[in-house]
């Protein structure tokens, strides 16, 4: 009996280990909503209607049982294709429909555009990963009334987005031209983790729309380089999506057979479209092997497969914040089911290309070369520096077989700007601070600030600072003690849109005063230890010495031990004095400091209701262990307590001294 009471949570845990697999890496259908503005503007920022072939490579992208929808809006919403599962039907319809976008309406209501296309959003889409992609090149238009407008543009931040992120919406949003209000387009995607992307141009639709589809669809890929692709056999079709540049006037495909194509060729199962930019090669059951493309390629050109063996990676973020690491987890599934044989993962290498869009430096990273027991491989991808777009791309080779994944991140930038500065007077420095929130992001009265000061001597301070003006965090402070100081705000609260809000900044790292003075106020500490260690080594050492008689000896010894303790003697009454001398004058410094905290409060009587200034001299809650040390002999230290070494303003008085 107990042997089957083992069996069978052997079976049960291995059904949940299983099932946890599946969980994470489980791929869900893409839900695609395409919203396209149709404002008179249009005529100037898109004069050739660049969003008709843009649309159409799409339609034509769009896998089976993924789900779309299109629409057009200006003052009014149109339907162009209803919202329903995709087929071959539903994408010849979607060609036709937009064939027929235009440039004639009045007015860009965003905001009905996106409630219409999301009409269904209280429906939970548990089958589904819903996306919404906007393009617009303008502004929140509904009214020649300004103050109308200004209504709308918040309702559609405070009210209209709140209730699309909690029904899992990702809006990607495309702002065409400089004219529109990139602002609202940022927050829209950046609250989603959607992708926000500007199109200066409309030449720039065509990557700018793959980038986003990419984003929303994400496919399965074979890598494609000038040599061609590689097709195992567990693949059962692929698309090849070929970009030709501007003089090359065809593509030619050739199979591991040699066969050449060049258009559709049912007997072979080779399907052609053919556009001036691009080619779209569909060949279902493709000869095993290395197929080549005879062509000038341009960039954006790719294989997706349709294959029995998948490479299947858990959702990514698309929106992170500078240094911020990106977690990547992937597996392999044949037949919808996870491989965990470990052989077949033994095999299997991979590298991570990181691609900065702006600089194009590329840096590569080798993945993790052992899977954990359910077959899952885990990473995490650093390399996301300074703000802008990267281009992630996962590359794993299995030595019969390779397969390729594209994500696209966003280093975001912080809801919140920091100005500092510092003033010196009578030969002191104040460091000032301010923390100011963007109102359309932030929700001030839920969020708190607090400010941590640490320096390189371990004297540290966290406090909370107060709101200032309901928009806006001060504080400042005068440093005492020479050491190497790090400022950081930890800000924890809500976004307007109900998402909670945790974000780091590092405000600031300085030597006080300078830092060849913390470097030489440093130095000599190590010195006299090792001076003071090593005299008693060098007297202890008889190896150094001639040798003597042994009575010889006995005395030399002993003048040794006599004069190392006269040595470290001397060298105590030193120290002590100088403690002292260096306690009296630290103790005058502070008495200055504490008079000037305590009768410059001029500066202090504006916001006072919010402002709040501390005299950090009474202030017992915020002293700061040191070491064994007493309360007197801290009190004649050069390692300040962490009050006089930071007299702050705009402070919440609270116990929450952290060392």
């Amino acid at each position: 009996m107990q042997l089957l009471v083992r069996i069978l949570m052997s079976c049960l845990l291995w059904v949940a280990a299983t099932a946890s697999a599946d969980e994470l890496t489980k791929p869900l259908p893409a839900d695609v909503r395409v919203i396209i503005d149709i404002s008179g503007s249009m005529k100037k920022t898109d004069p050739e209607n660049l969003r008709k072939p843009a649309v159409d490579l799409i339609v034509r992208l769009l896998p089976d049982a993924s789900k779309a929808g299109l629409w057009t809006f200006g003052q009014s919403v149109n339907m162009l294709m209803p919202h329903r599962v995709v087929d071959p039907q539903w994408r010849s319809e979607g060609a036709q429909k937009a064939a027929t976008i235009n440039s004639v309406a009045m007015f860009t209501n965003i905001g009905a555009a996106l409630e219409k296309a999301t009409e269904d959003f209280a429906t939970p889409a548990q089958d589904y990963r819903r996306n919404i992609i906007l393009l617009t090149d303008g502004v929140v238009d509904i009214s020649k009334e300004a103050v109308v407008n200004l209504n709308e543009r918040k309702r559609v931040l405070t009210e209209l987005l709140p209730r699309l992120k909690a029904s899992d919406y990702r809006i990607h949003t495309i702002a065409l031209s400089g004219d529109a209000d990139q602002e609202l387009m940022k927050k829209l995607s950046i609250a989603t983790d959607g992708i926000f992307e500007v199109a200066d141009t409309a030449d720039e639709l065509m990557s700018t729309f793959l980038r986003i589809f990419d984003q929303a669809v994400p496919a399965e890929r074979v890598p494609l380089d000038e040599n061609g692709f590689l097709v195992d056999a567990s693949i059962q079709e692929f698309t090849a999506l070929i970009f030709r540049r501007a003089e090359v006037p065809a593509t030619i495909i050739v199979a591991p057979d040699g066969k050449e194509y060049s258009g559709t060729d049912p007997q072979n199962n080779v399907n052609w479209y053919r556009t001036s930019k691009y080619d779209l090669i569909t060949v279902q059951q493709p000869v095993p092997g290395q197929w080549k493309v005879k062509t000038d390629m341009a960039p954006n050109s790719r294989v997706t497969v349709v294959s029995n063996l998948q490479l299947v990676v858990a959702p990514l973020k698309s929106n992170i914040k500078s240094n911020q690491a990106l977690d990547l987890a992937y597996s392999f599934q044949e037949n919808g089911q996870t491989i965990t044989n470990k052989d077949f993962l033994d095999l299997l290498t991979g590298k991570a290309l990181v691609s900065n869009q702006a600089s194009h430096e590329v840096t590569e990273i080798d993945l993790a070369t052992a899977a954990s027991a359910d077959g899952i491989f885990q990473h995490s991808l650093n390399g996301f520096g300074n703000e802008g777009e990267y281009d992630v791309t996962v590359v794993i080779d299995g030595k019969t077989f390779k397969r390729e994944f594209v994500h696209h991140v966003n280093i975001t930038d912080s809801a919140f700007k920091l100005e500092k500065r510092v003033d010196e007077a009578d030969g002191k420095k104040t460091y000032m601070y301010t923390l100011t929130a963007d109102l359309e992001t932030v929700d001030v009265d839920k969020t708190k600030v607090t400010a941590v000061i640490k320096n390189s001597k371990d004297n540290n301070l966290e406090r909370q600072l107060n709101t200032i003006g309901k928009d806006h965090w001060e504080f400042s402070f005068t440093p005492v003690q020479v050491a190497r100081y790090d400022i950081v705000l930890q800000v924890e609260g809500m976004q307007i849109d109900g998402s909670p809000l945790t974000e780091t900044i590092k405000a600031d790292q300085f030597y006080f005063p300078d830092e060849a003075s913390v470097l030489a106020a440093e130095q000599p500490v190590s010195e006299a230890s090792s001076s003071v260690a090593s005299e008693p080594a060098a007297a202890a050492d008889p190896a150094t010495e001639k040798e003597p008689e042994a009575e010889e000896e006995s005395d030399n010894l002993l003048l040794y031990i006599s004069i190392g303790i006269g040595n470290l003697l001397v060298l105590v009454l030193g120290y002590v004095a100088y403690r002292l001398i260096a306690g009296k004058g630290n103790k005058d410094e502070l008495a200055e400091i504490e008079k000037t905290l305590a009768t410059d409060s001029g500066s202090l009587k504006k916001d006072a209701a919010k402002k709040t200034a501390i005299d950090v001299s009474d202030d017992q809650t915020a002293h700061i262990p040191m070491g064994d040390m007493s309360g007197s002999e801290m009190s004649m230290s050069d390692d300040l307590m962490a009050d006089n070494l930071f007299p702050l303003d705009n402070l919440d008085d609270s116990d929450s001294n952290k060392k």
